[in-house]
C-alpha cells in the first residue's frame, strides 16, 4: 500500500471503492432506520489492488448498539464467513459498515473513533454512514475529499471510507475514496 516513506504522503497510492447499488442503498437504509443509535454490517464484493467493489452490504440483525457503539458477537461472524466461502461464487468478505449519529448538536462525521481504529481489520475496508438531520437538501455529490454527500428525506447522509494496514491505539489510517456512480451519475466532479 504505501510505498517509500510512510510519513511521505506523496508516495501514498490512493485506495477506492466503488459501491453498487444495492451495497448503497444497505448502508443508508440500515443507517437510517436505527438514527440515534449506530448500526453495523458487513461488507460483500471484491478486492483489487488499492481498489474494492462493494456488491452488497449486509446490517448485523443481533447487535449491542448504543449511541456511540455497535457491537457483533465475532461468533456469529464466524458464522456467516463459513456460509459465504459456500455459497458466494466468487464473493467475498471485504469489510464491514458502520453508522455515526447526529448527538444534540454535535454533528456525526466520517473521521475513525479510537475504538473504531481498533477494532479494524488490517487489509479490508472500512465504511462510515454519518446521519444527520437535514438543514438544506444537497444532490448527492463526490466531494474533493472523496466522499459522498447528500440528501434523503430529513436526513444529510455522508459516507466515508478508511483503511489501516495495521489496526491498534493510535493506529495510523488511510482515507478511501467512496464513489457510487449510481447515485452521482457519471459526471466529473467540480475542481
Amino acid at each position: 500500500m504505501v510505498k517509500g516513506k510512510k510519513d511521505d504522503k506523496r508516495l501514498i497510492t490512493p485506495i477506492e471503492a466503488y459501491l453498487n447499488l444495492p451495497a448503497f442503498l444497505g448502508i443508508v437504509s440500515s443507517s437510517i432506520e436505527v438514527f440515534r443509535k449506530e448500526t453495523i454490517g458487513y461488507l460483500l464484493g471484491f478486492k483489487g489492488e488499492n481498489k474494492f467493489i462493494v456488491e452488497y452490504a449486509i446490517p448485523y440483525q443481533a447487535v449491542e448498539t448504543g449511541l456511540t457503539h455497535a457491537t457483533v458477537d465475532m461468533d456469529r461472524v464466524a458464522r456467516i464467513n463459513e456460509i459465504l466461502g459456500k455459497v458466494s461464487e466468487g464473493i467475498e468478505f471485504i469489510g464491514d459498515f458502520h453508522s455515526h449519529t447526529q448527538y444534540g448538536d454535535a454533528p456525526a462525521t466520517v473521521t475513525p473513533s479510537s475504538s473504531d481504529l481498533m477494532s479494524s481489520v488490517p487489509g479490508d475496508l472500512n465504511i462510515i454512514c454519518a446521519v444527520n438531520l437535514k438543514k438544506r437538501s444537497v444532490k448527492w455529490h463526490e466531494d474533493n475529499r472523496g466522499v459522498l454527500i447528500g440528501t434523503i428525506g430529513s436526513y444529510r447522509i455522508i459516507i466515508g471510507g478508511f483503511y489501516v494496514a495495521k489496526a491498534g491505539i493510535g493506529a495510523r489510517y488511510q482515507r478511501v475514496s467512496i464513489k457510487c456512480p449510481s447515485v452521482t451519475g457519471l459526471r466529473e466532479k467540480k475542481k
